[in-house]
């Protein structure tokens, strides 16, 4: 689904725009010239989906050369090793994410309790994937005109990373599930979810310019994208916490 001249969006699921696999995060592409980058994979259930929309919306799937993992939970990550597999890209991501990834420990995720609660399939199978890089907080990755830098949020998970993407003359806030449309987060009853970490991310992340807020689910804003993160701030400034989507 292209969005602009640069940008796709090539996976989303139930909490988005249906577009692949229910359980399927937003999975956002942007095309810089001869290469791809790729902002999370989803599970995995829905990979050939994601590859399928690439087609459709006339890219080569063979020029997914970077994929940046925002955290590891299944929807966002558990697709890294079908995507790696299908395509081989470079696999960016911090280290707490790396050191899940590249064992698919299934309980750093919270995945069996959340297939006790009907969230998963019973037979999901969180598949390990290499982790080519390991960034670091402030890291700067050059990939063509593009320019991705590394923000550590933890809150929703300890191990939650957002991307600045700057190119094209536009900046872009990759945010995975540390902030969402209107202000939003989403808390979890799982044991790394933690609401003061959540807080003082989304206020690191009101330091930061851009104009578009590419979340993890649910809608984007192509344009005046921080009025989400001063939403929610306005509501922290009140001793309160955002609401959550969930």
């Amino acid at each position: 689904m292209r969005v602009e001249p640069n940008l796709y969006v090539i996976g989303s699921g139930k909490n988005g725009f249906d577009l692949t696999d229910p359980f399927d995060c937003n999975v956002y592409l942007f095309d810089v010239g001869d290469t791809y980058i790729v902002f999370d994979a989803g599970t995995g259930m829905g990979t050939d989906q994601i590859l399928a929309v690439c087609q459709q919306d006339g890219l080569d799937p063979d020029q997914i050369d970077h994929l940046f993992v925002t955290h590891a939970h299944s929807d966002h990550g558990g697709g890294a090793a079908h995507l790696r597999e299908r395509v081989s890209p470079t696999v960016y991501a911090s280290a707490f994410t790396a050191s899940i990834l590249s064992t698919g420990d299934e309980e750093a995720v919270s995945l069996p309790a959340a297939k006790a609660s009907g969230m998963y399939p019973k037979n999901y199978v969180y598949r390990p994937c290499p982790v080519d890089r390991v960034l670091e907080a402030g890291d700067v990755v050059e990939i063509g005109p593009f320019t991705v830098e590394t923000i550590p949020t933890p809150g929703h998970s300890h191990d939650h990373t957002c991307y600045l993407v700057t190119g094209a003359d536009r900046r872009y806030l990759i945010s995975g599930d540390a902030i969402f449309f209107g202000g939003k987060i989403i808390l979890q009853n799982t044991y790394d979810c933690n609401v003061p970490d959540t807080i003082a991310s989304i206020q690191r992340l009101a330091d930061f310019k851009f104009d578009a807020l590419l979340a993890g689910h649910l809608n984007f804003s192509l344009k005046n994208g921080r009025r989400h993160i001063e939403a929610a701030c306005a509501i922290i400034d009140r001793l309160g916490c955002p609401p959550s989507i969930q």
